[in-house]
């Protein structure tokens, strides 16, 4: 009989076999500094709750499209304020990161919508330099002159 266990993305069932197989094609689609810290995150969080290959693979399909470099910060958010000691799980690391991808995505977004603006055209003022180096705008001054 083959064991099965359930799938913490889907909730439905899927062998062993399939999970381990699963799990070494998602870990090689990273970097090893990025394994390194979720190994390390995943070995602090084993001591507080039971992490099996299924939510350790759950985990990395979750994240599989989020950049290495957004990941490493939230694992590091994470371990600097202690969510480990709060007692939060995976799942809730899993959502500290892809919250962390759309307000990235979100900022990218923005500023390549601002970049494609054009910026507001300035009114041509004639500029003076005097002598000692002091930028100043004649026309205001003969203003300025004319309220005294």
């Amino acid at each position: 009989m083959v064991s099965v266990a359930k799938c913490p993305l889907c909730d439905g069932r899927i062998a062993k076999k399939d999970v381990s197989i699963r799990l070494k094609s998602l870990r090689l689609s990273r970097s090893p500094s990025t394994l390194r810290e979720i190994d390390g995150i995943v070995s602090d969080l084993s001591k507080h709750w039971t992490m099996d290959d299924v939510n350790i693979a759950g985990f990395l399909a979750d994240i599989r499209n989020i950049d290495d470099s957004i990941v490493l910060d939230s694992i590091r958010k994470f371990k600097k304020k202690n969510g480990v000691e709060q007692g939060f799980n995976i799942k809730y690391l899993a959502g500290i990161i892809k919250n962390e991808n759309k307000r990235y995505r979100l900022r990218q977004d923005y500023e390549r919508r601002s970049l494609d603006r054009i910026p507001p055209k300035l009114k041509d003022e004639p500029i003076v330099i005097d002598d000692i180096g002091q930028v100043y705008n004649p026309e205001k001054i003969k203003e300025n002159d004319e309220e005294y």
